[in-house]
C-alpha cells in the first residue's frame, strides 16, 4: 500500500483531481454572507385600532391576542402595552428551541393571532407581525426626488421598487425607511365656524362623536363580559365632509364640508426622514436569505432594479447607496 501511487502514477494524479474538483466545487457553491446568522427568538404583534381608548384596545385586541398565544408551549414570555389606538405584543421563545423549528413555531404564532382576528370587533386594522430578527442588510437602494415633487407619488415608485426586488430569487426581506405617512387636514374657515357659534374645540368634539369608536357600553353577565359598541365610523373624506354640526328647527343642517376644507397629504412633522448625500429619498433595504452568495445575488438585484418601470422618468432616480450592511445614508427620526 505504501508504495501503491509510486507504482500507479495514474491514481497520485486521479486523487489530485478529485481534490482540486471538491475544493473548486466547495468554493462555488458555499454561502457568502454579508452578516452571520443570528437566531431569533424575539416577535412583536402590532395591531392598530384607529380611535380607540387604551381600555377598549385591551379588552377587545390585546386580551384576545395574548389569551391565543399563551396556548403555544413555546413561547417563555407575552409582554403586551396598549395604548390609544394601538396593541403592542412582545414574544420571547425559550431558549432551548432548536433553530431548525423557529419558523415553525412562528407560523403557528400567524395561525394565532389570525384565530385571534375573528373576533376583532369591526375598525381594527390586520396585525403585524414582526420577526424578522437582526442582521444587516446587503443592498439599499435610495429612491431621490426633485424639490416640489409629490412625496405620496415617491411612496408609490418606492414601493413599486421594492416590489421588483421581493421578486429576486434569494430575498428574504424587503423594508423601506423615509416613507411619507398621510394624513387628513381639515382647515376650518373662522368666519363661517364663527357664524355658527362654535370653536374649534366643539367641531374637534363633533367629529370625535361622530367617529363612532368609542365603548358604548358592558354587558355583563355569569359567563360573558362583553364590550359593546356602535357602527358609522369615519372611513372616507366623504364621510367627513358629511358630519354634521348645526341643525336648525327647518331641518336645514351645515355640515363640516360646508365650513372646512378637507385634504389628504403627507403628515407633518415625518416620523422619519431618510437622507442620501444630503438630498431626500426614501431608501430600499433587501436581505439576503441564509446560506447565500451575497454576490450572485446582487447581480439579480442590480437587474431588477434596471428594469424596475418607472411613471416618473427624469424625476425620480434609483441609486445604489450600499452593497454593504453599512450605508452612507441616513435614517433621522423626526420628533414633536
Amino acid at each position: 500500500m505504501d508504495t501503491l501511487f509510486f507504482r500507479q502514477p495514474r491514481l497520485v494524479l486521479l486523487a489530485l483531481l478529485v481534490i482540486l474538483s471538491a475544493g473548486l466545487s466547495a468554493l462555488v457553491s458555499i454561502g457568502r454572507q454579508e452578516d452571520p446568522t443570528i437566531t431569533n427568538i424575539f416577535a412583536t404583534i402590532t395591531t392598530v385600532f384607529p380611535g380607540a381608548d387604551p381600555a377598549r384596545v385591551e379588552a377587545l385586541v390585546t386580551t384576545k391576542i395574548e389569551t391565543e398565544l399563551r396556548a403555544i408551549p413555546e413561547i417563555a414570555e407575552v409582554s403586551s402595552t396598549s395604548g390609544t389606538a394601538i396593541s403592542v405584543i412582545s414574544i420571547e421563545l425559550i431558549e432551548t428551541v432548536p433553530p431548525e423549528t423557529i419558523e415553525q413555531l412562528w407560523a403557528q404564532v400567524r395561525d394565532a393571532v389570525a384565530d385571534a382576528q375573528r373576533s376583532f370587533p369591526q375598525g381594527v386594522l390586520e396585525p403585524d407581525f414582526d420577526s424578522d430578527g437582526a442582521g444587516g442588510y446587503a443592498a439599499i437602494f435610495a429612491l431621490t426626488m426633485p424639490d416640489g415633487f409629490s412625496p405620496t407619488r415617491a411612496a408609490r415608485e418606492a414601493e413599486a421598487l421594492a416590489d421588483a426586488l421581493r421578486r429576486v430569487t434569494g430575498t428574504s426581506l424587503v423594508a423601506l425607511h423615509g416613507l411619507a405617512e398621510e394624513e387628513v387636514l381639515i382647515t376650518l374657515d373662522p368666519d363661517r365656524v364663527a357664524a355658527l357659534g362654535l370653536t374649534a374645540d366643539q367641531v374637534a368634539a363633533e367629529i370625535r362623536a361622530a367617529d363612532a369608536k368609542v365603548q358604548a357600553g358592558r354587558l355583563r353577565g355569569d359567563q360573558t363580559d362583553l364590550v359593546l359598541g356602535i357602527t358609522g365610523e369615519i372611513t372616507s373624506l366623504d364621510r367627513l365632509r358629511a358630519v354634521v354640526l348645526r341643525q336648525d328647527p327647518a331641518g336645514r343642517v351645515t355640515l363640516l364640508g360646508d365650513v372646512a376644507q378637507i385634504t389628504r397629504g403627507p403628515r407633518t412633522p415625518l416620523s422619519e426622514a431618510a437622507l442620501h448625500q444630503g438630498q431626500p429619498a426614501i431608501l430600499i433595504s433587501a436581505k439576503l436569505s441564509e446560506g447565500l452568495q451575497v454576490d450572485r445575488w446582487m447581480d439579480g438585484i442590480r437587474a431588477a432594479v434596471a428594469t424596475s418601470p418607472t411613471h416618473c422618468p427624469g424625476a425620480c432616480q434609483s441609486r445604489p447607496s450600499s452593497t454593504r450592511a453599512a450605508t452612507p445614508s441616513t435614517v433621522w427620526p423626526r420628533w414633536g
